[in-house]
């Protein structure tokens, strides 16, 4: 404008004519109406920058040509606890620690050196902690070429950072597992192809990672359990298969244990399946060998059970049958020592009486006395409860008893006795009705030998 005010001086002294001078300042006025709305476009067009730079969430700084701030938004003040004001003239080196400042100093240059928009990921310590930003540092360039200002824009990742971080650590872990477990895993898509593989699962299945990879359960797995267990993950359902499985990929037969969960995205759509797979064939045959053992162990127990049981039996036959024996015997001790008792009472003892009586001289009173102790000695363990069929006998009955059974005469048994023989003959009549064998056809003597 101020040229054109010049050239219309000297357009005056050259006396210009009345239309030229009316024609300048319909230019004039022209002029001055642009730089009016210039200005007030300039003034709105500041406005609209001060609202953008104070209402993003992203800081905004501005430095000139000497790396001093001209200006910061809100959110660079909010971060870095200081105001606009406060910061303009200040440089990196009066709010940062010292290696901060320097590596943001080496930024701003690099950025006037390249002369073009450069990004770079800057952590940073603020008041509130840590923060990550990936700052977009560009230059500003006057129409002469010169860079008169460098400007930045931060935008903070410090969240996407840890995120990263984590993925990244998930990531290492699930590969630390995927690689490393006992137990086969692979991951199939949502068509039913193999995308990964671990070595266990190759290992399993007596094949290679390789030839497992890109492999379609749904067209070439045989077994139609497992494919079906695979059918029901991909239909978002946790399925199990467990029995006897064959390779394709490896041609040898395992016992299989596997588990094949759904794989889903954010929006809960599927996105796959991870199967894990277990080989339970020595678990298999250890559990037939213990099945085994423990029916031969049974049938050993069953077998020795009956052995014992016929062992037992037979014992339990044996110890009735000396039950029997010993009851037996214990009866015949007590008879025949009821006997002996009977026979010494009744046929030794009277017999002793009558030798005492007639035996007058001291040697066989002594002898007698011997005689009779002895006796005593032998019966004094014998019971004395005598049940005989002869003790229905007299003792003088008793005595002719004796001598009937030895084969006695009746008059020889009158002359041992010195009774008469009619004596004797009526004794042998009241043996008979004692005995119950009147009017019987049995041998006196003959019964008398057969109940001794």
């Amino acid at each position: 404008m101020l040229g054109s005010v010049v050239q219309g001086c000297c357009r005056m002294k050259s006396k210009p004519t009345y239309e030229q001078l009316e024609q300048r300042v319909f230019d004039l006025e022209k002029e001055l109406a642009c730089c009016k709305s210039r200005n007030g476009s300039d003034r709105l067009n500041q406005q609209y920058l001060g609202a953008i730079l104070d209402n993003t969430n992203l800081p905004i700084y501005l430095k000139d040509a000497g790396y001093k701030y001209i200006l910061i938004n809100r959110e660079y003040e909010r971060l870095a606890h200081i105001t606009c004001d406060q910061i303009q003239g200040m440089d990196d080196f009066s709010l940062f620690p010292e290696l901060i400042a320097q590596l943001f100093r080496a930024q701003d240059e690099e950025v006037v050196r390249r002369r073009t928009l450069v990004e770079f990921e800057e952590t940073i310590p603020l008041p509130d902690g840590v923060h990550t930003f990936l700052t977009a540092k560009f230059p500003l360039i006057d129409s002469e070429g010169r860079v008169y200002a460098v400007g930045g824009v931060c935008t903070d990742i410090t969240g996407r950072k840890k995120a990263e971080a984590e993925l990244k650590e998930a990531e290492e872990k699930f590969h630390g597992i995927f690689e490393h477990s006992p137990l086969g895993i692979v991951h199939i898509d949502r068509e039913g192809v193999i995308t990964e593989s671990n070595a266990r699962l190759a290992d399993i299945l007596g094949s290679t990672v390789e030839k497992i990879v890109g492999l379609d359960t749904l067209k070439s797995l045989k077994a139609e359990k497992m494919r079906a267990a695979v059918i029901s993950a991909l239909s978002g359902e946790i399925a199990h298969y467990e029995g006897n499985y064959l390779s394709v990929t490896g041609g040898v037969e395992r016992d299989i244990r596997s588990v094949f969960s759904p794989l889903l995205s954010n929006d809960r759509s599927i996105i796959g399946v991870i199967g894990i797979f277990e080989d339970i064939t020595r678990r298999k045959q250890a559990e037939e060998a213990l099945r085994k053992a423990h029916d031969e162990l049974e049938q050993r127990v069953a077998d020795r059970t009956a052995q014992l049981d016929r062992k037992t039996k037979r014992l339990e036959e044996t110890n009735i049958a000396l039950k029997i024996f010993l009851e037996k015997r214990e009866e015949d001790k007590k008879e025949l020592e009821e006997q002996v008792m009977f026979r010494i009472e009744k046929f030794i003892s009277p017999y002793l009486e009558k030798l005492r009586s007639i035996c007058k001289e001291n040697s066989q009173e002594a002898i007698l006395k011997i005689i009779q102790a002895n006796l005593d000695e032998i019966t004094s363990s014998f019971a004395h409860n005598h049940k005989e069929h002869l003790s229905k006998l007299t003792p003088a009955q008793l005595q002719i008893a004796d001598l009937i059974k030895q084969g006695q005469t009746t008059k020889e048994i009158a002359s041992i006795l010195n009774l008469s023989p009619a004596t004797i003959a009526c004794h042998r009549q009241e043996i008979r009705k004692r005995l119950s064998l009147t009017n019987k056809k049995i041998n006196l003597q003959s019964s008398l030998a057969t109940n001794s």
